[in-house]
């Protein structure tokens, strides 16, 4: 699985993303006729739906079709927060609680160490212990959190491919290998769904933060983070091309130069 290209879904996203109600009217040509630019998104989000059934109908193995939940969710964190204004990435939203790039350096921790909790349940012999050493584990100090949230994403997005690249094929049977998360024995098919829920729950902590903070996301932002979770989801099984496609046809609508008649 490949991540996003650059200059890709962050510049489409960005664009849309910068878009309010008055942006989002301007005229656009679609087919034969004239519609505005909330419309042209929304014939795209049809579009990237279509896209979605055709590819959800292939066969694909149950690992990678949890694992193209999280790409989902992790789309979703980047329509919510790409192009997102540097001042609000450090700010404590009260007293003692994380601004959005503490919750990302978090979300990014544990991206890589699921990762390796998994492989290793995975392929550890049945006389080793059901938990990796705590010491083969990255901690969330070690992780690269600078530069603007674009920045962050991509590394996030990285982390990801990674993740989707190695556990996206497994074999049925391993899914029912023995594992243990917290103080609990579970197996390698609940620690792939926590991969999801994890970026869910946080995504979740970074909009509390920012609306405690006072931002307020644009209409623009609202349909980009629907499309980026769906765009996310196709890519996490598999239809790259179809995803980059669908991208660049929403450069065009988003950038307004391009969708003046």
């Amino acid at each position: 699985m490949t991540a996003a290209s650059p200059g890709g879904i962050e510049a489409a996203l960005t664009a849309l993303a910068a878009l309010d109600e008055a942006e989002l009217g301007r005229a656009w040509r679609w087919r034969d006729g004239t519609i505005n630019v909330r419309e042209g998104v929304y014939r795209l989000l049809e579009d990237a739906q279509g896209a979605y059934a055709r590819t959800a109908a292939e066969p694909h193995p149950e690992s990678r079709r949890i694992l193209a939940l999280a790409q989902r969710a992790f789309g979703e964190l980047r329509g919510l927060l790409t192009g997102l204004p540097a001042e609000l990435l450090d700010v404590e939203p009260a007293s003692k609680q994380w601004p959005v790039r503490e919750t990302l350096r978090h979300m990014l921790a544990v991206e890589v160490r699921y990762a390796i909790q998994t492989r290793y349940a995975v392929e550890r012999a049945d006389s080793d212990p059901l938990r990796i050493a705590d010491d083969q584990l990255p901690t969330a100090a070690q992780m690269d959190v600078s530069g603007d949230v674009d920045a962050i994403l991509a590394r996030i997005g990285r982390a990801r491919a990674e993740t989707n690249a190695g556990l996206g094929d497994l074999p049925a049977v391993a899914l029912t290998r023995p594992s243990r998360w917290i103080d609990y024995e579970i197996d390698v098919r609940f620690r792939l769904h926590r991969f999801a829920a994890h970026i869910v729950e946080h995504t979740i902590q970074c909009e509390k933060a920012l609306h405690a903070l006072g931002w307020r996301p644009t209409e623009g932002r609202r349909i980009a983070r629907r499309l980026a979770g769906l765009l996310g989801e196709i890519e996490g099984l598999g239809a790259v091309a179809a995803v980059r496609e669908l991208e660049t046809r929403l450069i065009e609508h988003a950038t307004p130069a391009k969708a003046r008649v």
